[in-house]
């Protein structure tokens, strides 16, 4: 599967170690925009939700499916080492080290008590949905520790651009974005000893830092670079794309951020929410529930597939623009349906028979009675139309 048809993603808000709201509509529009959709999962706290708003049965097919995943990464980079919290390295000297549950079965399977809280989930159906839940979660490979050591170990020795850039944006942070420049921050990477790198500075020299503080900011920094290399271990690991911000481009992909940009499975999203928003179509409320059976036949329909080809070309269009392209087709829209020749061509359209080499395409058939325009501008969208005011709402029912 290509990478850009998967994505590893958030859904749920955290509240201190607790799970205080999921957001189902996020899910719901991944599922349309993806072929394959992982939860990056707090512990699987997000189940109880999820189960309320598609139901449990809606879940099991979700996750049978082979559509929806759970990933729980319980593995992590530990950039400043102590032991008994004194720091064996001198100040702005780091060495790396990765820690993770000593027993993942046994801790994720007691999350999954968080069903007994569903009500009307009777004990087999909880013990059934367990078992489902279990089956899609997706592991990382024995290899995936190592290779985040040797990752982090590879930016210290090469002093990668991505260190730099995390430092400035901690610099730019503590005393204001207009009061640092990237010419004031130099750095050199030595490593003293096997796998003990000094990042050596003049910080101090620059902005009055003490010693201590130099060496938070250094830390923060490396902190930033562990996180960002985490993520991409990830995206290998499940052979999926996860969204970032624009301010991630310097520190993640440096002079490759223009590259990597257009492959952001965020900019599908945010384009969704946008028409949505733009176009006034109902979105998932959480007193309600998403009809799993209608979700899988859309993301099959024609009008879907339209959807998502036509979503991308509308990344530079304004606001203006977006509703009166919306507007417009609605109206024609509803001219040519209601025309003889409009309800030849959108059965033509929604069947295929303009396919059918014995009718020709529906140009050939048409092309007498209905405006070229109409043919080559309207007929395009009018599957977008369908999807976003008939399509899409018709996913989400009242509980």
């Amino acid at each position: 599967m290509n990478v850009q048809q998967s994505i590893l993603g958030e859904i749920a808000t955290p509240s201190g170690r607790t799970v205080s709201s999921v957001d189902v509509g996020a899910l719901v529009r991944r599922l349309i925009l993806f072929d394959k959709v992982i939860v990056k999962s707090i512990r699987l706290q997000e189940v109880p939700f999820l189960v309320r708003a598609f139901g449990k049965n809606g879940l099991s097919t979700l996750l049978r499916s082979g559509l929806l995943h759970f990933s729980c990464n319980l593995n992590f980079v530990i950039v400043d080492l102590s032991r008994n919290g004194v720091r064996d390295l001198p100040l702005h000297h780091f060495s790396f080290a990765t820690a993770h549950a000593t027993n993942p079965d046994k801790d994720l399977r007691s999350e999954l008590r968080c069903l007994q809280s569903v009500t009307g989930l009777k004990n087999r159906e909880r013990e059934l949905l367990e078992e489902e839940i279990w089956n899609s979660l997706l592991w990382e490979p024995a290899s995936y520790r190592q290779s985040l050591l040797d990752q982090m170990d590879f930016d210290f020795r090469a002093n990668t651009p991505a260190l730099k850039a995390a430092l400035l944006e901690k610099l730019q942070a503590e005393l204001g974005e207009s009061n640092v420049q990237a010419t004031q921050v130099q750095l050199e990477v030595e490593e003293t000893s096997a796998r003990v790198f000094h990042l050596k500075n003049k910080l101090s020299d620059s902005f009055g830092f003490t010693r201590e503080k130099t060496h938070i900011l250094l830390q923060d920094a490396a902190s930033a670079v562990a996180r960002l290399n985490q993520r991409l271990a990830d995206m290998q690991a499940h052979s999926a794309i996860t969204g970032f911000q624009d301010k991630d481009a310097p520190l993640l992909f440096g002079k490759l951020a223009g590259i990597i940009a257009p492959l952001n499975p965020k900019i599908a999203e945010h384009q969704f929410e946008r028409i949505i928003e733009l176009a006034g179509v109902p979105d998932f409320k959480p007193s309600q529930r998403v009809d799993v059976e209608a979700l899988l036949k859309v993301r099959d329909s024609a009008e879907c597939r339209e959807f998502r080809e036509w979503l991308c070309t509308v990344q530079n269009a304004s606001d203006a623009e977006i509703k009166d392209m919306v507007a417009s087709v609605k109206s024609k829209a509803a001219i040519l349906a209601s025309s003889t020749g409009g309800k030849l061509v959108r059965l033509a359209a929604t069947t295929g028979v303009g396919l059918i080499p014995v009718i020709g395409p529906i140009t050939g058939v048409v092309a007498g009675a209905i405006d070229s325009f109409l043919v080559d501008r309207v007929l395009p969208r009018s599957g977008v139309v369908a999807f976003l005011t008939e399509t899409y709402p018709s996913l989400f029912v009242s509980a």
